[in-house]
């Protein structure tokens, strides 16, 4: 392989980290544009239901990132080519996707009728994200390897864009219950991101057989992909239920093996 070529392809990772963050940059601009159409004197039928749709377009931008960045870290460890940059590039591109874009859909959509609450809210989230992905950059290459400290943010933006898809799938109809959840659960998923929890890398399909395991990733793409508003909620929220109860388990067995001892 040439030199050039070699340049080419450690360019690759890169390149995938700013397709993700133009991405979460789309699912920003994409609500922005629509800001002088949200005043409730103007909003008739069709309005209604472009700001909708847009919200519907501005969580999937956030999912395609989340999906870039998922195997953009896959292709640099393939390649061999982690870098300090690409580390830090990652990192800035996370805050924007996995911070602002779902701290500002929020904000927008659900918390700006709670006035400054609202917005120290969305705050609040973001500056969770900003502390954990630090935090994520100063840990040892075998931590990050093994577990993650604290709620990722991908998956803390999960949590919250497919709270926001189910009210859409529901035609807003949860709108008012899905104001006060965000209110609360929001400023809990900041916690959960700079806590001290463990959150597991692999759930179980490490455990079972490659073709079984292909089979189950399989079924659970096409019922995603079909019922995405659905399928994306019962991703997130089964993968936050599993990590937390392995976490109370594993403590429950070490405080309980060192009672033993004594």
């Amino acid at each position: 392989m040439t030199m050039k070529n070699k340049k080419i392809i450690s360019l690759i990772p890169n390149l995938l980290t700013t397709i993700a963050l133009s991405f979460g940059l789309l699912a920003i601009f994409n609500i922005v544009k629509l800001l002088p159409l949200t005043n409730q004197e103007f909003i008739g039928i069709e309005t209604e239901f472009l700001t909708e749709k847009s919200l519907w377009w501005s969580c999937i931008f956030i999912y395609i990132a989340a999906f870039v960045d998922f195997i953009d870290g896959k292709i640099a460890r393939l390649l061999k080519n982690d870098s300090e940059f690409g580390m830090q590039y990652d990192s800035l591109s996370d805050l924007i996707c996995f911070g602002f874009a779902p701290a500002f859909l929020i904000y927008v959509f659900y918390l700006s009728s709670y006035g400054k609450l609202g917005m120290m809210c969305s705050i609040f989230l973001t500056v969770c994200v900003a502390l954990r992905l630090s935090r994520f950059n100063a840990l040892s290459h075998s931590e990050k390897n093994t577990f993650f400290v604290g709620l990722p943010s991908p998956m803390g933006a999960g949590l919250i864009i497919s709270l926001m898809l189910l009210d859409y799938k529901f035609a807003f109809i949860l709108q008012e219950h899905v104001k006060i959840i965000l209110l609360v659960f929001s400023p809990i998923i900041g916690m959960l991101m700079v806590s001290n929890i463990i959150f597991t890398k692999k759930i179980f399909l490490n455990q079972i057989r490659k073709f079984n395991a292909l089979i189950i990733i399989s079924i659970l793409s096409i019922a995603i992909l079909t019922h995405i508003e659905i399928g994306s909620f019962a991703l997130f929220y089964f993968y936050l239920f599993f990590s937390l109860t392995k976490f109370v388990m594993m403590k429950y067995r070490k405080r309980h093996t060192s009672v033993s001892e004594i």
